[in-house]
Formats: structure tokens, C-alpha cells, sequence
């Protein structure tokens, strides 16, 4: 902390936060990141690369474009979840 200010901590987790993190973000992501809290994370993460892995590995239909994408952001959402919990 500089200068002597206290900083806020997040009302789930309890986790120091800077003092305008809050104000930024949308209804929508504080509600995420209730989701996704230490606790649960590591299962979310798990649950993520499992819907992938049989997406692309044990499926033997061709992937069209819409489904590529959605399955690398679901790769970027585990990675996301990863590095807020790090």
C-alpha cells in the first residue's frame, strides 16, 4: 500500500483489490468472478479442459469455423482462470 492507504478488499475472497477495480467492472464480470472463486476455480478450469478435449479428440465430426472458435475461447477462459487464481 502507498502512502498509508488502505485498500479494499474483494467481498467474496476477500482479496486486496485496488480502489477503483471495482467501479470498472460490469454487473456481468462481478457476477463471473463469483463463479469463479479459489475455491471452485481449479474445478472450473478442470471442467473447461474436459468439454475441449472431448470436443476436438473424441469427436470424429469436422469442426466448422463457429465451433473452432467457441472451443478456443474456451481455451482462453481456462487460461483467464488460471491467472486470476496464480
Amino acid at each position: 500500500m502507498r502512502n498509508g492507504e488502505e485498500c479494499k478488499h474483494c467481498s467474496e475472497c476477500n482479496a486486496p483489490m485496488a480502489k477503483d477495480d471495482v467501479s470498472k467492472l460490469s454487473p456481468a464480470q462481478l457476477k463471473l468472478l463469483q463463479y469463479v472463486d479459489v475455491l471452485d476455480g481449479p474445478d472450473r478450469v478442470k471442467a473447461l479442459k474436459w468439454v475441449h478435449d472431448i470436443a476436438i479428440y473424441e469427436s470424429t465430426e469436422p469442426l466448422c469455423d463457429a465451433e473452432k472458435e467457441a472451443l478456443y475461447q474456451i481455451k482462453v477462459l481456462w487460461q483467464l482462470i488460471e491467472d486470476t487464481l496464480q
